[in-house]
Formats: structure tokens, sequence, C-alpha cells
């Protein structure tokens, strides 16, 4: 295997062969972030549409000019993610269409240095530690920080070196697959989108429900404040029409109450007011008003 390494300042270790079979290009693990995400239970394919978003809160570019390459781990619904640059996945095809060389595969250069379990494998190359943590979890960082982030962790001195057995590629050949790659660059715009509709409807339906849920406590409310109104009313059938109904018969009782003898009586005596009651006690009819 012919190994090239691709730099931070975007340079190639020296030139690609042209039509190069056996070619694996190594990027800067400074263009490369790791996360690892656990997600609810669901299919590969959802996950997949998921993942950008998951860890959007830790990206410090928008998901929009980044790719992600999501790994699954032996957790159970946890995944391994190799998040780069767009632009400069398309800068190393690009180069790569250019000399007719398929490389084996594109991938991190802290994948080149041994995995073992319990151990954080790493070189250090001016002033700068490449790290391998996890199986798909490393980077590389300024020593200094390195010491700090792991100095109290097993320590183990290693070279890079490619192994075969690595199932990892971050290529994604737009280029070379004419139409079909055209199509390739709109599938993450367009899972952004169906994602963002299934968050929209998602919405509508909790608003729905909030909405039933106020509406059903409002008609709770009215038909308690119905029956504190009217007790003497057996059936609910429609509030608003029995509380118009019950409102015109009090309307009515009260017009028959402003009829009867104690006001008739009242209103000879005082003017404008309301008797309480009338007392006959020796011939004498006595009449109280309300105060």
């Amino acid at each position: 295997m012919k190994t090239i390494h691709y730099s931070l300042t975007g340079e190639f270790s020296e030139p690609i062969p042209q039509s190069g079979k056996g070619v694996v290009i190594v990027m800067d693990s400074q263009l490369i972030s790791t996360h690892q995400v656990t997600l609810p239970k669901m299919s590969n394919a959802k996950a997949h549409k998921a993942i950008p978003f998951a860890i959007e809160s830790q990206l410090l570019d928008d998901i929009d000019v980044l790719q992600c390459h999501p790994i699954k781990s032996t957790l159970a619904n946890t995944w391994d993610v190799l998040v780069v640059a767009k632009e400069t996945i398309l800068k190393i095809e690009n180069e790569l269409q250019k000399a007719k060389c398929n490389p084996v595969t594109i991938l991190p250069d802290f994948l080149l240095l041994p995995f073992t379990k319990g151990k954080v494998s790493h070189i250090e190359n001016d002033g700068l530690t490449t790290f391998r943590s996890d199986l798909y979890q490393g980077g590389c960082l300024k020593t200094t920080l390195f010491n700090q982030l792991f100095g109290e962790a097993s320590l183990m001195k290693s070279s890079l070196s490619f192994d075969p057995q690595i199932k990892v590629n971050l290529q994604t050949n737009h280029a070379s697959k004419g139409v079909q790659g055209y199509f390739l660059a709109w599938r993450l715009p367009v899972a952004i989108a169906l994602v963002a509709i299934l968050l929209s409807l998602t919405q509508i339906w909790a608003q729905n429900n909030q909405l039933e849920a106020q509406l059903a406590q409002y008609k709770t409310n009215n038909t308690q404040q119905f029956r504190s109104l009217f007790p003497e009313v057996g059936r609910i059938v429609n509030i608003r029409a029995q509380s118009k109904q019950g409102l015109e018969t009090a309307i009515e009782n009260n017009a028959h109450y402003q009829n009867d003898l104690l006001s008739k009586l009242a209103l000879e005596v005082f003017p404008n007011s309301k008797a309480n009651k009338i007392t006959l006690k020796n011939q004498k009819l006595s009449v109280e008003i309300l105060k």
C-alpha cells in the first residue's frame, strides 16, 4: 500500500500517481473531529439522518458545510461519528480525479495508530500529539494539552501503520459519478428538509394535543359553572342554549317579583324601594323596607 498524507494546509506529502492503485490517502487529524452519540432505537437510515442534528451543538461550523461519517458502535444505539468539512473532501477528490486515481480509502491519520482496549496509543511530532483513545475516537492536540487531558491514562507510544482491516472511508466520489454524484450531493439537504418537515409535523401534532386538552378543560369548567348556576337542570344537552333559557327564566321571575304585593306596597310607602315583609297587627298594616 502506498500511503500519501494530506496536511492541515492542504498539501499532499507526494504527488498522486497517475492511475495509481493501492493508494491510501491519510488526512491530518486536525481536519477531523470525532464524536459519539446515543440515539433512541431506530433504523440505520433514520439514525444517519438524525445524527447531524444530534451533534450540531458540538460543532463549530454549520452542518450544511460538514460531512458526517457515522460508524455503529458496539454499544447499543450508540454511534461514533467522524466529521470533516465537505470542501476538504471535495478538494482531495478533485485531485484524485485529475490523476485518475481511485484510492483504497481516505481516512484520518489517528486511525493508523494501533487500538488496544483501555489504552491511549499516541505519537508526538513537533509539539503535536496524534492519539487514538478508542476504536473510532481520537485526534490531534498540542502535546501540553494532551498531557493535561490524558496524563493519568494508560498511554502507549506507537507508530503510524495502515491496517487493511480498517473499514473507514471518508470518500464520496461525487466528482467521478457524473449525474449520480450530482444527485448524491443533494442527499443531505433533502434529508435535512425531510427532518425539518417531520419536526414541523411533530410540533403541529403536539400543539393540537395541547389545544384539545385546553378545550376539554374549558368544557369541564363551563359544565361546572352551569351546574352551580342552574342546579335544577337534570341533563345538559346544549350549554349555550340552556344557559340562554335559564337566563330568560330568571329575568321573567325577576319581573314577576317586581309586580308582587310586597313590591307594590313598598312603592306606596317609599318610592324606589323594596319591601322585606308586611305585618298586620291590631288592624294596623306595617311594611318593613329593605335597607
